[in-house]
């Protein structure tokens, strides 16, 4: 006679453990990343609690004792996301995958208790390869999944940057400028160190950039030099000299406070505090002046390259500052001179905006030079100021 199939072998406790534990951290990361914004701890009665009964919830606590739901859900998924790969968590496992897709929709409810440069690091690993990964994909069949961590790390990005663009580029120009001393420090020390995500992810950083140049300029026009810091550590040296900024990076050229001199190689970028910081792309330094009491509203090189016009809408002035053309400093060796000195201020009737918003304000006011020593401001209205050196 037949025997009797064997009974189903019980997953042993420690599985099911994981698989609740699991569980529990996607529903919690579901309903904080679409509900936590709204979901706040009830109000406090007037007779005080213990720590241990007071409740927990999704939003901000003016109470440390209160260690919200969304801290222990943001530290499950970071863990899930940042943690090598190992038997139990392989690299691309569909609770990893999930991970990196709820630290994307619930950034802003996450952001207060998570360390964003081992997030934005540890995403950028993971889409540094995604344009080998997803190229050979024919549309509507599976993705491995390699490509699908590729992918969901690559929307993740781009969830978090039009979340709060602020502070996805702030950490990533900190990133550079940690990762440019470290460089420096190993070559000087000819040390080889292996190629972390930041240099390997160059593409993905220019790509998200470029959506929020496009999306959110007024966001971008806030931290312009720190967008450039990014942007030049992402271009490659040696075309950025031989193709210009314009074509190696456009979107970045539509803000009238960016100006690329190519026979120089210099580039102006004007900051909201009033300053000008000038980039010399050949020796990689930057120096910054401050010449405004107000945001630069427009920047641009004399066509012979050896005067910069910057004019500031907020303190109504128009500054001409002369290159410095000496052979040394040309080639970067005066390190100690200053690059530019002002050599001439002019009081500038005020432009009003066209509406009220700080969309009309990028693009207020632009700087046209019509010979090597005249300039023409020309107003979003069409109204013009001349101007000679």
């Amino acid at each position: 006679c037949l025997s009797a199939p064997p009974p189903p072998r019980k997953a042993p406790p420690c599985y099911e453990e994981r698989r609740k534990q699991a569980t529990a951290i996607v529903l919690l990361g579901v309903i904080g990343a679409e509900f936590g914004a709204e979901i706040e701890p009830p109000k406090l009665p007037t007779r005080p609690r213990s720590s241990s009964q007071v409740p927990e919830g999704f939003g901000l606590t003016s109470a440390g004792a209160n260690y919200s739901l969304a801290r222990h859900t943001c530290k499950a998924l970071t863990f899930l996301l940042l943690q090598p790969p190992s038997a139990r968590l392989p690299a691309h496992s569909t609770i990893r995958r999930t991970a990196i897709d709820l630290i994307g929709r619930g950034f802003t409810v996450w952001e207060p208790y998570m360390d964003v440069s081992a997030v934005l690091m540890g995403l950028l690993e993971l889409c540094a390869d995604a344009e080998k990964l997803l190229a050979g994909i024919t549309m509507g069949l599976p993705l491995s999944p390699a490509a699908d961590s590729a992918r969901s790390a690559r929307h993740a990005l781009s969830l978090i940057a039009t979340a709060r663009p602020p502070a996805f580029i702030t950490t990533i120009a900190k990133e550079v400028h940690r990762h440019t001393a470290l460089a420096a420090n190993a070559q000087a020390q000819q040390n080889v160190h292996h190629t972390p995500a930041l240099a390997r992810a160059k593409g993905e950083i220019l790509r998200v950039l470029e959506t929020l140049i496009e999306k959110m300029p007024s966001d971008v026009a806030e931290l312009l030099v720190e967008v450039m810091d990014v942007v030049l550590y992402c271009l490659e040296g040696a075309a950025l000299r031989k193709r210009g900024l314009h074509e190696c990076f456009p979107a970045i050229c539509r803000f009238y406070m960016v100006s690329y001199y190519e026979r120089s190689h210099r580039i102006a970028v004007g900051a909201r505090q009033g300053s000008v910081a000038l980039y010399d792309i050949r020796t990689g330094k930057c120096q910054t002046i401050h010449g405004h009491k107000g945001a630069v509203t427009a920047v641009a090189f004399a066509p012979d390259g050896r005067y910069l016009a910057t004019y500031s809408h907020g303190d109504s002035h128009l500054c001409f500052w002369q290159m410095n053309t000496s052979l040394l400093g040309s080639i970067g060796m005066l390190n100690s001179a200053p690059q530019l000195r002002c050599i001439k201020t002019f009081q500038v009737p005020p432009v009003q905006p066209a509406s009220p918003g700080s969309h009309s304000a990028l693009r207020l006011a632009r700087l046209i030079w019509t010979s090597n020593r005249n300039v023409i401001l020309m107003a979003h209205d069409g109204k013009e100021h001349r101007f000679m050196v």
